[in-house]
């Protein structure tokens, strides 16, 4: 590029200069998305979150709660799950289908 040419939106620089910004932003919000903050090293996680995490809907999420199968933190309506919790859950309800053959 010339140093009297004009930049415009259409030119290969300014289109390679909005391409990684995009790029960059995209990857920032899969960052935070994946990579939520933490309170004293333990990541929490909402009713949606947790529903999509084990594939389940917000009624059989709410049955395990009733049942006392899943631990929760319930502050002003809010209902909050440990991850460490969810793993703990479902380590406890694996079967291990090679075991179970002897």
């Amino acid at each position: 590029m010339e140093l009297n040419e004009i930049l415009n939106y259409n030119s290969p620089e300014m289109r390679e200069l909005f391409y990684k910004i995009e790029k960059t932003n995209s990857n920032m919000v899969t960052y935070l998305e994946q990579n939520k903050p933490s309170l004293f090293g333990e990541q929490f996680l909402d009713n949606n979150e947790v529903c999509e995490m084990l594939h389940v809907s917000i009624r059989t999420l709410q049955d395990y709660r009733d049942k006392g199968l899943i631990a929760y933190y319930k502050l002003e309506g809010k209902i909050l799950y440990k991850l460490s919790d969810i793993k703990k859950l479902l380590e406890d309800n694996y079967f291990d289908a090679w075991q179970q053959k002897k």
